[in-house]
């Protein structure tokens, strides 16, 4: 299949660019050229402004696409470009987030808004932009879904290349050999999923008919204090401690260790039963994506644990 990817080159792009060459698809990245990484798999690519839809459309005529997976379809004006540029036979797939519920909204307010688990039925959210001006997958939603795309919904992203790094908030101070790491409550839930897993649901849409929204995260989270538990375990640190303190000492980075008034708790039942999508193994992609991010630490990792030192005192 002859398939677009609209940003192909950073982390979830990444994955699937790597996951469809591998399927023998022919593809075509679309992107503005800002980062295209020398590793990167060899495969075409259309450096264009995805907001300009003359240019895209030049872009993508030649290649000629049968599907189109919209990785950084940021909000209305991206969505509007990107269809506008293919024809109405042209498969389609979008990356959406949880952040489209109404709980979002919620956990950014310090509100309690919905019961759980969040499926693709529970309510969505009346405030927009709330992540900023640039950002909102409502809008985006609004577009692809009428147009009979399916839309995958997906939790906290982890693994490879993960330029929000996840795992940092215990990880900086196992590098910096801290043995004793403040948490909170740890209680909080947030529905994860390792980006291969999202690369597999991404094939998983474009071989079949599956207009709609789904929830593509793992089908048991672990509250934060596991989760930190599990990143320590992952990176071979037994002899680290969680320290429970204060929930309102925290550091900023630890925030999430402590007491939440929205959990994100997520159902993937209709990707696994419709799409027949299921995770590898999240025990397994956990310990791979900590040992990769153990092996490639960020360029600017703060070494200040002033604050911890202050709390664990």
């Amino acid at each position: 299949m002859r398939i677009a990817i609209f940003g192909g080159t950073r982390f979830i792009g990444r994955a699937v660019v790597e996951r469809l060459v591998r399927e023998g698809h022919t593809l075509l990245v679309v992107h503005r050229g800002d980062h295209e990484p020398e590793d990167l798999v060899p495969v075409e690519h259309a450096h264009v402004d995805r907001h300009d839809g003359t240019a895209l459309a030049a872009a993508l005529k030649p290649f000629d696409p049968e599907a189109l997976v919209d990785i950084s379809g940021m909000n209305a004006a991206a969505a509007d470009a990107a269809l506008g540029a293919v024809g109405p036979s042209v498969k389609l797939v979008a990356i959406s987030s949880g952040d489209v519920y109404r709980a979002y909204d919620g956990l950014h307010s310090d509100r309690t808004t919905d019961a759980l688990p969040l499926t693709e039925e529970s309510p969505l959210r009346e405030r927009r932009f709330v992540d900023g001006p640039e950002y909102e997958n409502l809008e985006m939603e609004e577009r692809y879904l009428p147009a009979g795309a399916t839309v995958l919904r997906l939790g906290a992203v982890y693994g490879e290349h993960d330029y929000q790094r996840r795992f940092e908030f215990v990880l900086r101070r196992i590098r910096a050999g801290r043995r004793r790491i403040p948490v909170g409550s740890g209680q909080f839930l947030f529905s994860r999923v390792y980006v291969g897993d999202v690369a597999a649901a991404v094939s998983l849409a474009l071989d079949g008919d599956h207009p709609g929204a789904f929830n593509v995260v793992e089908p048991s989270t672990a509250p934060y204090r596991l989760f930190a538990e599990q990143i320590l375990a992952a990176a071979g640190a037994s002899d680290a401690e969680l320290v429970r303190v204060r929930d309102d000492l925290l550091p900023p980075d630890l925030s999430l260790t402590g007491a939440i008034d929205q959990h994100l708790l997520m159902d993937p039942w209709k990707a696994r039963t419709v799409l027949g999508w299921a995770p590898v193994d999240p025990a397994e992609t956990l310990r791979r994506s900590v040992r990769w991010h153990l092996a490639h630490p960020p360029t600017d990792a703060s070494a200040d644990f002033t604050e911890d030192d202050a709390v664990l005192d």
